[in-house]
C-alpha cells in the first residue's frame, strides 16, 4: 500500500467515524501536553539545580571560585619553591658549621694515669675545622691548636689527632669518645701526619 492509498483510506475512515476520530485526536493532543509539562518541570528542575551549582556557598559564582582557586594553587607552588630554595641554601650554610666531634683521650706520659690528656676533632660537612690536643703531665698542661682542611692539615698531626679526626669524620654529628687502654697511651703523641713541626 502506498503512501497516498494510506491517506485517502484514513480520511474515509475520519469521514466515516468523526467521533471517534475526534476523540482520538483529543487524547494524543492531552497526552503531547502532559509530556511538554513534564519536560518543562524537569528542565526548571536542572535549572535550579544549575544555578545552586554555578553559585558558592556565600553566594560567588563558579567560576570566581575556580579562579581564586587556580590563583591559591599558584601562590602555594610559589611558596613551595621559595621554601625549596631557602633548604637548599641552609643545607649549604649548615656545611659550613662545626657538626663532627671526634674524642680520644689517653695517657701521653708514662708517669701519669687517669687518660686526662685529650685530642679533639671539631669539623663541618666538607672535613674542614680544627683539632685540639691537651696534654696533661705533673708539672703542667698544655694545649695545641691545629687547622683541618679537607680531613688534612697543613701542619703534622700525631696519631691520636689523627684517629680523632677519623672518629669525627666517622660518627658524623655524633660525639665519639675512645677511651684506650693506658698500655697503649702512656706515651706523648708523635707526629704522624702532615709536614712541619707541632
Amino acid at each position: 500500500m502506498s503512501a497516498d492509498e494510506f491517506l485517502q483510506g484514513a480520511v474515509e475512515w475520519v469521514r466515516q467515524e468523526p467521533g471517534l476520530a475526534l476523540l482520538i485526536a483529543a487524547g494524543l493532543h492531552l497526552f503531547l501536553f502532559i509530556l511538554t509539562v513534564v519536560v518543562l518541570i524537569r528542565q526548571v528542575t536542572i535549572g535550579r539545580r544549575q544555578a545552586r551549582l554555578l553559585r558558592g556557598a556565600d553566594g560567588q559564582s563558579l567560576e570566581k571560585m575556580l579562579l581564586d582557586h587556580a590563583d591559591g594553587t599558584q601562590e602555594v607552588r610559589s611558596q613551595l619553591a621559595r621554601a625549596e630554595e631557602t633548604g637548599v641554601s641552609h643545607a649549604r650554610s649548615l656545611r659550613g658549621c662545626l657538626q663532627r666531634v671526634g674524642i680520644l683521650r689517653y695517657n701521653a706520659f708514662n708517669d701519669v694515669g687517669g687518660e686526662q690528656s685529650f685530642s679533639v676533632a671539631l669539623l663541618d660537612g666538607d672535613s674542614n675545622g680544627l683539632v685540639m690536643t691537651g696534654l696533661y703531665s705533673r708539672n703542667d698542661m698544655r694545649i695545641y691548636a691545629k687547622p683541618i682542611v679537607d680531613g688534612q692539615s697543613p701542619v703534622s698531626l700525631s696519631t691520636e689527632e689523627q684517629e680523632a679526626i677519623t672518629s669525627a669524620q666517622t660518627g658524623g654529628a655524633k660525639s665519639a669518645e675512645t677511651s684506650a687502654k693506658s698500655g697503649e697511651r702512656s706515651r706523648r703523641p708523635r707526629p704522624a701526619v702532615g709536614n712541619g713541626t707541632a
